[in-house]
């Protein structure tokens, strides 16, 4: 009896490709009632920001832990007025998640495809599984590529008082992990494949 799991996986795919779709329509129409607006209300700009706060202006003190300190803060600055090159590099971030998002839904639906009629080690599948590695090691390192470009950005164009705003390049490895995991396991499903070809000689 075939596992129904496969099918699951498959219509879930299925309905996350419609939804992110229903979602890009949605920011389309949106993005033109902003742009087709009169003009009166300026659109909100929001952010990311990293900075610690100066010591001199808060305290913090526990009876059971003694004195502490706030260090490396991270959270999200927000503007009355969007600058047109921030405008067009958060344009430009959010159409390239959108992308990614929609070619790993894509590459994973085909994937579930095969597993369901009972062909999943095919030379294919082993691509599109490299592809899902290399998009989630990449996706991770460009994220934080534009974080700091951003935060660049923010320095260039933003004072503050009481706080110490800064950028580092930090890299989620847990992310790095888990593509090199998936990396991984194409070569299993390449392993798979020649056991399946070497099956199918003797037979």
């Amino acid at each position: 009896m075939n596992s129904r799991l496969p099918r699951l996986l498959r219509g879930l795919t299925t309905l996350s490709i419609v939804l992110l779709a229903a979602a890009v329509i949605l920011m389309i129409v949106l993005a033109g009632f902003l742009i087709g607006g009169d003009g009166s209300t300026s659109p909100d700009l929001a952010v990311p920001i990293q900075f610690s706060i100066d010591e001199s202006v808060y305290s913090l003190s526990s009876n059971s832990w003694g004195e502490g300190t706030v260090g490396r803060v991270v959270g999200e600055a927000q503007f009355s007025e969007t600058g047109l090159g921030l405008a067009l590099a958060g344009g430009a971030t959010i159409v390239a998640a959108l992308a990614a998002a929609f070619v790993v839904l894509i590459l994973l639906r085909r994937i579930f495809t095969t597993m369901m009629v009972g062909t999943p080690f095919l030379p294919e599948n082993v691509l599109r599984i490299r592809w899902l590695g290399w998009i989630v090691i990449v996706a991770a390192i460009v994220e934080q590529v534009i974080k700091v470009g951003l935060g660049l950005l923010v320095l260039d164009n933003v004072t503050s008082t009481g706080i110490d705003i800064d950028y580092r390049f930090n890299l989620n490895l847990a992310t790095l992990f888990v593509g090199l995991i998936i990396l991984a396991l194409s070569e299993v499903f390449r392993h798979g494949m020649n056991l399946q070809a070497e099956s199918d000689l003797t037979v």
